[in-house]
């Protein structure tokens, strides 16, 4: 006897999304790097970014 089991909703998982995925990229966040920077000169402290914080940003077509 063989059995098969399932759930009919797993086939909605895999469709496309009614509206589109927005685009993305990811670029580094100079405005926090530019603010730890500027507070650790001040405190006489060097920084050496290993690696730095970075952001996800959304793409427009005015920005790619």
């Amino acid at each position: 006897m063989l059995l098969l089991a399932g759930c009919a909703s797993t086939q909605t998982a895999s469709l496309q999304p009614d509206q589109p995925l927005p685009q993305t990229r990811v670029q580094v966040n100079s405005d926090y790097v530019a603010e730890v920077e500027r507070k650790a000169r001040m405190r006489g402290v060097e920084v050496n970014w290993v690696n730095q914080p970075r952001r996800i940003v959304a793409v427009t077509p005015d920005t790619e």
